[in-house]
């Protein structure tokens, strides 16, 4: 049997973005993994942009894909979130 191919990630995103993300990755066919990173909102000094009614960074979602499928999923990105 061979071994699972490694899972390389493509960014983190919104929410409201990852799921424009996700539904290309499927209609692509591309497999892929979700996690949350909730790094941003355990930032010591989260506490000053909300006091000033700034909303600071959220949580993101982490997409990640096989690495074999790294061009597919980046002409993706490109279409979605031209530069």
């Amino acid at each position: 049997m061979e071994p699972p191919e490694e899972m390389m990630p493509i960014g983190a995103f919104e929410p409201s973005d990852a799921k424009r993300v996700v539904a290309s990755l499927e209609a692509q066919g591309i497999p892929f993994k979700v996690e949350a990173d909730d790094s941003a909102v355990f930032t010591p000094n989260r506490w000053i942009p909300l006091a000033m009614g700034i909303y600071p960074e959220g949580s993101k979602v982490v997409l990640s894909v096989p690495e074999s499928k790294m061009p597919n999923a980046t002409e993706i990105l490109n279409a979605l979130f031209p530069v």
